[in-house]
C-alpha cells in the first residue's frame, strides 16, 4: 500500500516544522521548564486550525529529544475509567528504560466535550494536577465552556494558518524528494486551495501526482472544491436565527475558524440581518461588550473571560433580533477580511524579509520589521549595487529585493513569473 506523504514527510526534528515560529518557540521553552523541573503549568494546550503542525511539533520534539510520546485521541476516550487507565497511568509510570522522559499527547481534546462525556473531563483535570510528565493537549477549537477548567490549568499556545509561501516551499521540497516535476502554477493553486492547511495541500498533491512523473495545471481538475467560508455561513445562519442562548452558542462548536474572525463576520453582517434600528442597537451593544472581553482576554491572557465573550457575540446577538427581514438576506464577506486577503501577499513578503533580517542580525522578527526594514528600503532603492549587496548579505530573493527597492507588487509578481519562465531580469 502506498504510504501517505503526510506521514512520510512528517517532521522528524523541530527545525523541520513549517511556520508558526513564535508558537514553536513557546512550546520549546515550556518543555525546557519541565526539563529543569520548574514548569509553571503542567499541561500545554496547542490550539488552532487543522493541518498547521500542532501534533507534528510534539512528535518531532519527542523524536529529537528522546521522549516516549504516548498518543491518545480524546474523542475516543470520553469516559472516566478509560481516561484514568490510559492517560492517568502513563502520567505516573516510568518508561521501559526507567526514566520519566515521556510526553502524554491528548489529541482532539475538544472532542471530549461532547454531550456524551462520561467523566472524562473531570478525570483529565485531576491527571493534569497530579502528573509527573508533560501533558500536551491539541484542539482545533478549545473555547467550549466545558473546557474552561482545562484551559485554566494549561499554557495556551495558538497556531495560525500557514502562509502560501510556507506551503509552496514544503510542497516544492516534497516534489524534489519524490523526483516529481510539478508546474509552479500547480503549487500556487494547491497552496491557495488549502487555505493555510498544509496537510490538505500535501494530500491534494499526492492525489493528483499518483502514478505520474510530471504534474500540470490540467491535473488540478481532478480535485473537488474545499471552502471553509461555507462553514462560517452555516454558523451565521444559526446565530442570526437562533431562538435560545444555547442554540446560538452551539454554532461555534467544531468551527475551524479563530474567534476574532468569527466576531468580524458577525459584526459586519449584523446591520444586514437585523433591520429594525432598536434591535440593531441592542445587538451592537452586546457586540461592543464582547469586544471588550476579547481585547482584555488577548491582552492579559485571561482565557476565563471567554465564558462572557462567546455568549454575548452569539446568544446576545441572536436574542436581539425579534423580527425577521422580509425575504432572504444573503451574508456579506467582511471588508476587513477582504482587505487582509488582498494584502496577504505583501504581508507574507514582508514577513519573509523580516525573518531573514532577524536571523542575520540576531533580532526578533518584530524588531527587524519595525526598525530595520525601513532602512533596507532606503538602501535597496538607492542603487542597483546596494540592492545586490543586500541580497547577498541577507540571502534575499529577487522578488524580495525588488519589493524593497520600491517596485510595485504587481510588477514584482510579473517579473517573478518571468524568471520562472526562463527569462532573466536585466542588471544595471
Amino acid at each position: 500500500m502506498t504510504q501517505l506523504w503526510v506521514e512520510k514527510y512528517r517532521p522528524k526534528r523541530v527545525a523541520e516544522v513549517v511556520g508558526n515560529k513564535q508558537s514553536v518557540q513557546q512550546f520549546i521553552s515550556w518543555m525546557r521548564s519541565w526539563e529543569t523541573g520548574r514548569p509553571q503549568k503542567k499541561a500545554a494546550l496547542l490550539y488552532g486550525p487543522a493541518g498547521v503542525g500542532k501534533t507534528s511539533l510534539v512528535l518531532a520534539y519527542g523524536n529529537e529529544h528522546g521522549y516516549d510520546v504516548v498518543e491518545v485521541n480524546a474523542s475516543d476516550w470520553r469516559d472516566q475509567e478509560h481516561m484514568k487507565s490510559i492517560v492517568g497511568s502513563s502520567s505516573q509510570q516510568l518508561t521501559l528504560q526507567g526514566t520519566a522522559k515521556r510526553i502524554i499527547l491528548v489529541d482532539e481534546v475538544d472532542g471530549i466535550a461532547g454531550r456524551e462525556d462520561a467523566g472524562g473531563l473531570s478525570a483529565l483535570r485531576r491527571i493534569i494536577d497530579e502528573t509527573r510528565v508533560p501533558i500536551v493537549m491539541v484542539a482545533n477549537n478549545p473555547w467550549d465552556q466545558r473546557l474552561a477548567t482545562i484551559r485554566d490549568r494549561s499554557l495556551l499556545i495558538e497556531f495560525k494558518r500557514l502562509s502560501k509561501t510556507d506551503i509552496i516551499s514544503r510542497l516544492r521540497e516534497i516534489c524534489r524528494r519524490e523526483g516529481l516535476e510539478c508546474d509552479e502554477q500547480v503549487l500556487r493553486a494547491l497552496a491557495e486551495r488549502a487555505e493555510g492547511d498544509l496537510r490538505s495541500a500535501i494530500n491534494d498533491l499526492q492525489a493528483i501526482a499518483q502514478g505520474k512523473k510530471k504534474v500540470t495545471v490540467k491535473d488540478l481538475e481532478a480535485l473537488g472544491s474545499r471552502n471553509r467560508v461555507k462553514q462560517i455561513f452555516e454558523a451565521l445562519r444559526i446565530i442570526f436565527n437562533a431562538k435560545s442562548l444555547r442554540s446560538a452558542r452551539a454554532a461555534l462548536e467544531g468551527l475551524e475558524v479563530d474567534l476574532d474572525t468569527v466576531y468580524t463576520w458577525i459584526l459586519d453582517n449584523a446591520p444586514l440581518q437585523i433591520q429594525r434600528l432598536d434591535e440593531l442597537a441592542d445587538a451592537m451593544e452586546v457586540l461592543a461588550r464582547a469586544d471588550l472581553y476579547l481585547a482584555r482576554m488577548s491582552r492579559e491572557q485571561k482565557w476565563r473571560l471567554m465564558r462572557y465573550a462567546v455568549p454575548l457575540m452569539t446568544g446576545g446577538v441572536a436574542l436581539s433580533r425579534k423580527t425577521k427581514p422580509k425575504g432572504f438576506v444573503k451574508f456579506s464577506f467582511p471588508d476587513k477580511i477582504r482587505f487582509m486577503q488582498k494584502t496577504r501577499e505583501e504581508r507574507e513578503l514582508l514577513q519573509s524579509i523580516a525573518r531573514k533580517v532577524a536571523a542575520q542580525l540576531h533580532l526578533s522578527s518584530h524588531k527587524a520589521m519595525k526598525y530595520m526594514v525601513p532602512f533596507l528600503r532606503v538602501i535597496a532603492s538607492s542603487s542597483t549595487r546596494n540592492a545586490e549587496a543586500l541580497a547577498e548579505y541577507l540571502s534575499l530573493s529577487p522578488k524580495e529585493v525588488e519589493y524593497l527597492a520600491g517596485k510595485p507588487l504587481e510588477a514584482v509578481a510579473k517579473a517573478s513569473r518571468g524568471r520562472r519562465g526562463g527569462r532573466s531580469p536585466s542588471r544595471g
